[in-house]
C-alpha cells in the first residue's frame, strides 16, 4: 500500500520550510542555492502530497494556509530529527559506559587470561559488565559476532576467517606436555617418528568444519597421529596427563604453567610445527563502535601485558643458576 507521506523527503521538507519562512520562491531558492525553477516545482509536487494550496498570494508575499501552519512545527522538528541522524556519535569517555559485553573465548585462554581481562575492562569502563562465553562445538561464534551475540573473540587460529576484523596478540611456541617418566624419556632423541607412534590427547575442534592448529599441520606434511583421547575442556588436561602415557601438544605457556604445579614434562616438539597464533577477532558490525572499540584497546593490553610479564618471569627463571 502506498502511503502519500512515501514521497516525502528531507528535500521536499527543507524546501518547505523555506518557503515558509521567507514567504517568497526567490528567496527560499537563494537561501537553498537552488534556482527558483526548482523551488516552484518542489512546491507543486508538495501541493499535490497534501491535496492543499499551502501558499497563497498576499499583498506582498505568500501567505501560508491554515494547514500549512499547522504543518510547520512538525516540520522543522523532522527536520532537526533527520540533521540528527546524520551527527556523529558523541565520544563518550570510558566511565560513562554503561553496557554489558560479550566475549567468547577458548576455556584455555579463559583460564590463563580472563581475570586479568576482566579486571582491565572494569577498571577503564566501571559501568559496564562482562558476560564471558566459552566457544565449543555447539556454539557458533561466527554467526554470534554477526547477530551481535558476542562483541568480541579471544582465541587461536591456524587460519582466521578473512570476514572479520583481526587483531594479532602473541605468538608462542609449540611444545608436547607428558607425565615425568613418560616411557619416551628413556630415549636420547625424542623423535618424529616416535612423536607419532606415542598416544596422544587432543581437544575437541570449537569448528567442526576446520581442524585443529595441531593436526592442520600434520595433514599438510601428509602426516597423521594417534589420537586416543579427545577432551572438550582444557581444564581436565594436566591431571589426565600425570594417571596415564598421553602427550599433549600445546602452547609453552599453557605447558610451563601446569608443569611448575604438577608431576609434568614439557619437551620440545620433535616437529617444526608453526608458532600459535592467539588473535582477537570481532565482525564490522562493531568495528566503528566507540564503546567496543575501548573494550577491543583493554583486552589487547591485558592480554599482551600478561604475556609480556610471564615471557620475563620464565627467561628470568631460565637464567637463574641451580641452587647447589
Amino acid at each position: 500500500m502506498k502511503h502519500s507521506s512515501d514521497q516525502l523527503d528531507g528535500f521536499l521538507l527543507r524546501l518547505l520550510v523555506a518557503v515558509m519562512e521567507e514567504k517568497s520562491v526567490s528567496r527560499a531558492a537563494g537561501r537553498l542555492n537552488l534556482p527558483q525553477s526548482t523551488v516552484s516545482a518542489g512546491l507543486s509536487r508538495l501541493r499535490n502530497i497534501f491535496e492543499d494550496p499551502l501558499f497563497v498570494r498576499g499583498r506582498n508575499s505568500m501567505v501560508p494556509t491554515e494547514r500549512m501552519v499547522s504543518l510547520y512545527d512538525r516540520m522543522r522538528g523532522a527536520l532537526e530529527e533527520l540533521d540528527g541522524l546524520c551527527v556523529p556519535p558523541t565520544e563518550s569517555g570510558p566511565a560513562e559506559i554503561n553496557r554489558t559485553f560479550h566475549l567468547g573465548s577458548l576455556d584455555y585462554v579463559s583460564s590463563r587470561f580472563i581475570p586479568t581481562v576482566i579486571a582491565r575492562i572494569l577498571r577503564s569502563m566501571p559501568s559496564a559488565s562482562v558476560e564471558v562465553h566459552s566457544l565449543t562445538m555447539d556454539f557458533d561464534y561466527l554467526e554470534a559476532l554477526e547477530n551481535g551475540a558476542l562483541d568480541l573473540v579471544v582465541g587461536n587460529w591456524g587460519s582466521p576467517p578473512e570476514h572479520l576484523h583481526l587483531l594479532p596478540l602473541f605468538e608462542d611456541e609449540i611444545v608436547c606436555l607428558m607425565r615425568q617418566g613418560h616411557p619416551v624419556l628413556r630415549r636420547s632423541d625424542f623423535s618424529q617418528a616416535d612423536y607419532l607412534a606415542c598416544d596422544h590427547l587432543g581437544l575437541l575442534p570449537f569448528n567442526v568444519n576446520q581442524l585443529g592448529v595441531i593436526d592442520a599441520y600434520l595433514a599438510q606434511l601428509g602426516l597423521r597421529r594417534h589420537v586416543k583421547v579427545v577432551l572438550p575442556y582444557f581444564n581436565n588436561v594436566p591431571d589426565l596427563l600425570t594417571q596415564s602415557d598421553l602427550i599433549f601438544t600445546t602452547s609453552r605457556r599453557f605447558a610451563e604453567a601446569h608443569a611448575a604445579a604438577l608431576p609434568l614434562t614439557v619437551v620440545p616438539a620433535p616437529l617444526p610445527f608453526p608458532p600459535m597464533r592467539f588473535y582477537l577477532l570481532w565482525h564490522d558490525r562493531t568495528h566503528r563502535s566507540i564503546a567496543c572499540r575501548l573494550l577491543r584497546e583493554a583486552v589487547a593490553e591485558a592480554i599482551t601485558g600478561f604475556h609480556r610479564t610471564q615471557s620475563g618471569s620464565s627467561r628470568a627463571a631460565a637464567a637463574a643458576p641451580t641452587p647447589p
